[in-house]
């Protein structure tokens, strides 16, 4: 028997991410945050160092970025807040970009024959979820070896080594095969029973599930077939719960990015670098965009001038893209409209501006 109770569910999270750059040259490298989605939003409290720039990828997932000097190393903190709700928020999926989530990828052997068959017998997401389920048996000898990944392919070919990237796959894979758009969720999963609901990616114990689109709900839908199956049958299709919080989500790319926990050096394998407790409040705050004009004080006349609003996000919670009006009473066009995307906390967009020629003796 599974009981949910309420709405949502409140937790607070405090996370280490660290970084060396070994080369002898200066390089970027980018961490992901949790991110706001359809079934939890985040408030991002600190982050300490502070981030060139945060942003948004195709995914949803949010990127911040660093510049590392030759042979350093950095550990970043980052705390903050993760509300989490059982039924998910409307999220429109357009058929172009929908084709995206379609492709084979490494891990997810959309174009195998055998895969293709499954595909074509099995047709709906509850079919497929129930295969996997019934296919697939957990391995707990995996989760202290540290085994490779297999892939869906290999999953089918070894169905009692299996841990939840695997079903996770297979469930990817199948899916896509039928035309149904599906990516990897990896996060964090409450759980008080490691025999029931397992949890068993990466150093700190994260755990991974899939997700399939639905057109007619209109929106994402997580489900787990690793629990589905390690419960006896308790049903983490049609309902989930409050216990699972994304850190990433794969869809473009099956091994990009690395979720929370997964930043470790050598010399630290063991250090637990995610903390997440249950939490009493989230405080929302509206969050005005700071804007700044980025263009040269001179500029030469009977030329076109070039320039930039850069638009930041100083607050904890991301911001939707906003219409921004930019006027001038010397140049042309005298007004123009820009239009911002989501940004995300810490995180700036640059939008060109860009004006006629004048004349030559202004």
């Amino acid at each position: 028997i599974s009981i949910a109770f309420g709405d949502f569910q409140i937790y607070d999270f405090t996370l280490k991410y660290n970084l060396e750059n070994k080369n002898l040259f200066p390089i970027s490298t980018e961490i992901a945050l949790p991110p706001t989605t359809n079934y939890q939003d985040i408030l991002i409290d600190n982050i300490s160092p502070k981030p060139v720039n945060v942003r948004v990828d195709s995914d949803g997932n949010w990127l911040a970025k660093y510049i590392l000097s030759s042979s350093k190393k950095l550990s970043i903190d980052v705390t903050g807040k993760a509300k989490v709700y059982l039924k998910p928020k409307p999220e429109t999926l357009d058929k172009e970009k929908a084709k995206e989530y379609l492709k084979p990828k490494t891990y997810w052997e959309v174009d195998n024959p055998k895969i293709k068959e499954l595909a074509k017998e099995l047709k709906t997401p509850y079919e497929i979820y129930k295969y996997v389920v019934k296919t697939l048996n957990y391995d707990f000898s995996r989760v202290e070896t540290s085994s490779p990944r297999l892939g869906a392919l290999q999953s089918l070919q070894n169905p009692n080594s299996a841990v939840c990237l695997e079903f996770t796959d297979l469930f990817i894979a199948i899916a896509r095969a039928a035309g149904i758009p599906a990516r990897e969720v990896d996060g964090y999963a409450y759980t008080n029973n490691a025999n029931d609901r397992p949890l068993s990616f990466v150093k700190d114990i994260l755990h991974a599930w899939p997700q399939y689109y639905d057109f007619d709900k209109n929106t994402w839908i997580m489900i787990d077939p690793t629990w589905g199956n390690t419960t006896g049958g308790i049903d983490y299709f049609n309902t989930l719960d409050f216990d699972h919080i994304a850190f990433i989500i794969k869809g473009q790319d099956s091994s990009y990015p690395v979720p929370a926990g997964g930043y470790k050096l050598s010399s630290n394998q063991n250090t637990k670098d995610v903390n997440v407790e249950i939490g009493q409040s989230f405080e929302e705050e509206k969050t005005n965009l700071k804007t700044e004009i980025l263009i040269n004080e001179s500029a030469l006349a009977g030329f076109p001038l070039e320039g930039y609003v850069k638009i930041s996000n100083p607050g904890k919670a991301i911001i939707g893209g906003k219409e921004i009006l930019v006027s001038t009473n010397r140049l042309s066009p005298k007004q123009q409209l820009v239009y911002s995307k989501e940004i995300p906390p810490y995180g700036y967009q640059l939008i060109n501006l860009s004006f006629k020629r004048s004349p030559f003796l202004t």
